[in-house]
């Protein structure tokens, strides 16, 4: 029969996760539903961080990410722990949300326009922005990373409409505007010496407009994991 030596087991379970206190080597943790084991001595490390934490279990739940971006259904104040609203504000750099955001990809940093700036003498790093600078916010779409790129921003666009409007008497275009312009109120006529003109076009007396393209739409919360 095959005998364990006891005294070779030196993991010591700490419970759950906690940035104020100090863990050795081989202390283990709980965090989101996994375990993690500490290669070195630390505090204030994020979970995330494997030049710190081995993942020794992973949990049934769903892994997430550090860095990964979704919408939510919570409101802004009722986000789950781990999750921060990408909204671009600014975090200290050796905060454990610094740090997560510090540990992504120099191409993720990149893409998203994640920078180290220094504020009133210490460092700070930004959560990505979810918000064109004029507050409205971004619809999010697939690219294939070769004929656009992750991250890159498209402003606003329709498919271009053109027409021709051929010559045409007086009374043509008094009907035109009788029909279309008393009716519709999309286009409106004046006359001069030449006769009848279209000088303008206006959809929002037809159609429903606003400054910007948009689809039906739901209101959600932009987030970010960073686990911490």
């Amino acid at each position: 029969m095959a005998t364990i030596n006891l005294g070779n087991i030196r993991f010591n379970w700490c419970g759950e996760y906690s940035e104020t206190t100090t863990y050795y080597q081989d202390d283990v943790v709980g965090c989101n539903g996994s375990s993690y084991i500490a290669k070195k001595t630390t505090r204030g490390i994020s979970t995330a961080d494997r030049n710190i934490w081995d993942l020794m279990v992973a949990g049934a739940e769903k892994t997430y990410v550090i860095g990964e971006q979704k919408l939510m259904p919570f409101r802004l104040s009722e986000l789950p722990p781990g999750w921060y609203f990408r909204n671009g504000d600014n975090y200290l750099l050796d905060s454990p949300p610094g740090r997560a955001l510090d540990s992504l990809s120099a191409n993720y940093k990149e893409d998203y326009k994640i920078t180290i700036k220094v504020i009133n003498g210490q460092q700070y790093i930004n959560v990505p922005s979810a918000f064109a600078s004029d507050g409205r916010g971004y619809f999010e779409r697939a690219v294939d990373g070769t004929n656009r790129a992750v991250g890159s921003i498209e402003n606003d666009a329709i498919r271009n409409i053109t027409g021709q409007f051929l010559s045409f008497s007086a009374l043509d275009a008094k009907l035109f505007y009788k029909q279309s312009a008393w009716a519709a109120g999309a286009l409106i006529a004046t006359s001069n010496s030449h006769g009848m003109s279209m000088n303008c076009f206006d959809a929002s007396r037809v159609v429903p407009t606003a400054n910007e393209n948009r689809p039906l739409n739901i209101g959600m919360t932009p987030a970010i994991y960073l686990g911490v």
